[in-house]
C-alpha cells in the first residue's frame, strides 16, 4: 500500500510540475525573461501572504475534522469547518487588503522594479480564493477523500491557469493580465472545491446543533502559523533577495532554474505522505524494528528513484534551459548546485517526519528557524558577490546542514539511521550510465543536441535500471516492484 499510494502521488506530482513548466515556458515566449521574473517575485511574495491569511489551518483542518468524524461528533465536525473557513475568509481579506496597500512600497522600496507594483496589486486578489480552497480541500482530506485534493491542487488549478494565461496573452493582454488569469483560475478552482466539498461530504447541509472548539482550534493552529511561516520564507527568501540586488532577468532565469527542483524531491514528498503515519503507528506500538525496517527501506527507494533525475537534470541543464531561452543557459550552474542540495534532501530520507511523528515536533520547528535565518544570512552575504550562483550556494549548503543534524537527531533520540549496504547499488548503476552516456556523446554516437535529448534521456534511464537489475535488488524492493507493477496492472485491465 505505501508503494501503491506513493507512486500516484508522484504521479499527480508530474502532472502538477508538467503544467507548471507550460506555464514558464508561455510567459516567457510571450513576454520574455524581464517579464518572466517580475512573475516569479510575484508569486513569491502571495504565497508568503497565503501563510498569514491560513493561520496554520491548512494542517489544523486536517486534524480535528478526522478526529470529530472519527467520533461521529457531527455538530463539532461542522463547527470545526465552519469556523475554519470564516477565519480564513476574514484574514484572507485582509491580506488581500495589505498587500494590496503595501505593493507600492515593495515594488520601489524593497525590488526596486516599478513594474512589479501593478502585478502585487491584481495578485493580491487571489488570496481569498487560494486561501479557501486550501481551508476546504482540508477538510476533505480530514475525511480521507484526499483524491479531491490531489485532483484539484495538481490538475485542476495548474491546468485553469494554464489555460486563462494562454486565453489572455491571446487576446492581447500584456504582464497584468497575465496575473488577472492567474486570479480567476483560483476563482475556477474554490468553485470545484466547494462543489468536491459538498460531494464528498452531504452530511455538511444536514440539519444539526453546531458546537464550535474556538479555544482549543486556535491553540494548535498558532504553532502550525509559525512553522509554515519558516517553511515558506525558507522557499522564497532566495527569490526576494535576488530581486532585492538584480535585474528582473536574472530573477526570471533563477527561478526557471528552481522549477525543476520538484522533479528530485517529488519521491520524497510521495514517500512521506504515505509513510507519517506508519511512524506514529509502529512506534506507539513499540514495533522499533519494524519502523527502522520501513525506514531503511523508505530511505533506499527515494534514493534509488531522485539519483537519475539528479543525474538527468545535472548533465542537461544547460540544455534544459537553453529550451525556454538562450538568455536561461546562464543558470545553468545554479541549477545543477540547487539540485545537488535537493539530492542531498533525499538522501538522508524522512528524517523529519521520524522525529516530528515519534513526539518531537519542536526539534522540527527549531530546526526549520535555525534553517530559516542561515539561508536568509548566508544569501544577504552571497547575492551581492556571486548572483544567483550565491543564492544557489546559501540553499545548497543549508539543506544539507539541517539535513546533517537531522540525522544525528533521528540518531540521537532513536538510534536509528536510513542507511544500508544495498545504497552502493544505486550509485554504482548510476557512475557506470554516466560513463555509458559520455563515451556515446565522445564518439558521437549522440550529440547533446536538444533534439536528441529524449534519446540520451531514455539511454541513460535504461542503463541505469538495467544495471540495478542486475545487481540484484533486495526482497524489500522485489516485494514493493511486485505491488506497484500488480497495480499498475490492474488499472490497465479496468481500462481495457
Amino acid at each position: 500500500m505505501l508503494a501503491k499510494n506513493a507512486f500516484y502521488g508522484m504521479g499527480g506530482g508530474f502532472v502538477a510540475i508538467f503544467f507548471r513548466l507550460a506555464i514558464s515556458v508561455v510567459i516567457i515566449r510571450s513576454l520574455g525573461a524581464e517579464h518572466f521574473g517580475i512573475y516569479i517575485l510575484a508569486v513569491a511574495t502571495v504565497a508568503i501572504a497565503e501563510i498569514l491569511a491560513l493561520f496554520g489551518m491548512e494542517n489544523t483542518l486536517v486534524k480535528f475534522v478526522s478526529q470529530f468524524r472519527s467520533l461521529n461528533d457531527l455538530p463539532r465536525l461542522k463547527g470545526t469547518i465552519i469556523w475554519g473557513v470564516v477565519l480564513v475568509f476574514v484574514l484572507s481579506t485582509v491580506s488581500c487588503a495589505g498587500l494590496f496597500c503595501l505593493s507600492s512600497i515593495l515594488a520601489h522600496q524593497i525590488f526596486h522594479k516599478p513594474d512589479l507594483m501593478p502585478v502585487l496589486k491584481v495578485i493580491s486578489f487571489s488570496l481569498p480564493f487560494s486561501s479557501l480552497t486550501k481551508a476546504l480541500l482540508s477538510c476533505l482530506q480530514g475525511i480521507k477523500l484526499i483524491k479531491y485534493k490531489v485532483l484539484v491542487l495538481q490538475a485542476l488549478n495548474p491546468g485553469f491557469r494554464l489555460i486563462c494565461v494562454i486565453l489572455a496573452l491571446i487576446s492581447g493582454y500584456h504582464l497584468t493580465g497575465v496575473v488577472g488569469a492567474f486570479v480567476v483560475a483560483e476563482a475556477l478552482t474554490l468553485i470545484c472545491s466547494c462543489y468536491f466539498l459538498f460531494h464528498g461530504f452531504p452530511e455538511i447541509r444536514r440539519k444539526s446543533p453546531i458546537i464550535y472548539e474556538i479555544k482549543e482550534i486556535a491553540t494548535f493552529s498558532r504553532p502550525l502559523l509559525l512553522s509554515g511561516f519558516f517553511n515558506h520564507i525558507l522557499a522564497h527568501a532566495d527569490i526576494f533577495i535576488v530581486g532585492h540586488f538584480m535585474s528582473g532577468t536574472m530573477v526570471g532565469i533563477y527561478g526557471i532554474a528552481k522549477r525543476f527542483l520538484p522533479l528530485i524531491i517529488m519521491p520524497l514528498g510521495a514517500f512521506n505522505s504515505i509513510f507519517a503515519p506508519v511512524i506514529s503507528d509502529l512506534f506507539t506500538r513499540n514495533m522499533r524494528k519494524e519502523l527502522e525496517a520501513q525506514f531503511k527501506t523508505v530511505a533506499k527507494w527515494v534514493f534509488m528513484t531522485s539519483l537519475p533525475v539528479f543525474c538527468l537534470l545535472s548533465l542537461f541543464s544547460k540544455e534544459i534551459l537553453n529550451a525556454f531561452d538562450p538568455v536561461f543557459a546562464a543558470g545553468s550552474f545554479a541549477m545543477i548546485v540547487l539540485c545537488t542540495g535537493q539530492m542531498v534532501n533525499s538522501s538522508t530520507g524522512s528524517v523529519g517526519f521520524m522525529l516530528m511523528m515519534t513526539g518531537r515536533p519542536q526539534m522540527n520547528l527549531l530546526n526549520s528557524g535555525l534553517l530559516c535565518v542561515i539561508n536568509i544570512l548566508l544569501n544577504l552575504f552571497l547575492v551581492p558577490k556571486y548572483g544567483i550562483v550565491g543564492a544557489a550556494c546559501s540553499g545548497a549548503f543549508s539543506i544539507t546542514a539541517i539535513q546533517f543534524l537531522r540525522l544525528i537527531e533521528v540518531w540521537y533520540f532513536l538510534r536509528m539511521h536510513p542507511y544500508r549496504l544495498d545504497f552502493f547499488k544505486p550509485v554504482v548503476s548510476c557512475l557506470v550510465s554516466v560513463a555509458i552516456f559520455a563515451v556515446t556523446v565522445q564518439l558521437g554516437i549522440f550529440s547533446r543536441h536538444l533534439l536528441m535529448l529524449p534519446f540520451l534521456f531514455t539511454l541513460f534511464l535504461l542503463s541505469y535500471g538495467g544495471l540495478l537489475w542486475l545487481l540484484k535488488p533486495s526482497p524489500e524492493d522485489l516485494i514493493i516492484w511486485n505491488s506497484v507493477r500488480n497495480r499498475l496492472f490492474f488499472a490497465k485491465t479496468l481500462k481495457q
